[in-house]
């Protein structure tokens, strides 16, 4: 049975029904499907074909749909591409914070199938140097969306996959990385 818990408060008295404790049940909520892996460039693409004129990105200064936004992207894949940077790669970004150029810096390395690698443009240059030699990139994109080559690319240019890096992230004030993956 329900025993009476009486409870004191500064206005008056209560009287509230002991609960009973329940035996603890996982919760399970059955899918018909699983998942699919997906990549970063999987879910923008998804997103560009769902939404092709909703804005995907607003800077203040600048202003793109993610129609705009992909066939930017695709822009900077394919020079990426053409300098054989793809899989496998990594690539330093070294791009004004707030501008549309880091996301698209940032999205761009990401399509290629190459992992980006962020150095604060306000940061020292031996800081970049550092991070940049550790991380072993073979290129960097600066402001302005420039491409300065820095080693031999690996020339693999299939699709990333879930598997691939995506990002290599040097914390201030360590001496280990964080590595993201695509998906």
């Amino acid at each position: 049975g329900v025993r009476p818990v009486t409870v004191t408060t500064d206005l008056s008295l209560i009287d509230l029904p002991e609960i009973a404790e329940a035996p603890a049940a996982p919760a399970v909520f059955p899918s018909p499907h699983v998942p699919l892996r997906r990549t970063l460039v999987d879910v923008l693409d998804a997103t560009v074909e769902a939404h092709p004129s909703a804005r995907a990105l607003d800077t203040g200064a600048a202003r793109l749909t993610y129609r705009e936004l992909a066939d930017e992207v695709a822009a900077l894949r394919a020079a990426l591409r053409g300098l054989g940077i793809g899989v496998g790669d990594r690539v330093g970004v070294r791009v004004s914070s707030g501008t549309a150029e880091l996301y698209l810096a940032i999205l761009g390395i990401i399509a290629a199938g190459a992992a980006y690698v962020p150095v604060d443009a306000d940061d020292p240059q031996e800081r970049a140097e550092l991070v940049f030699g550790e991380a072993g990139v073979c290129a960097v994109i600066g402001d302005e969306l420039s491409i300065s080559l820095r080693g031999t690319p690996g020339n693999r240019t299939e699709r990333p996959g879930p598997g691939d890096d995506a990002w290599i992230i040097f914390t201030s004030g360590s001496t280990g990385d964080t590595l993201g993956r695509a998906g």
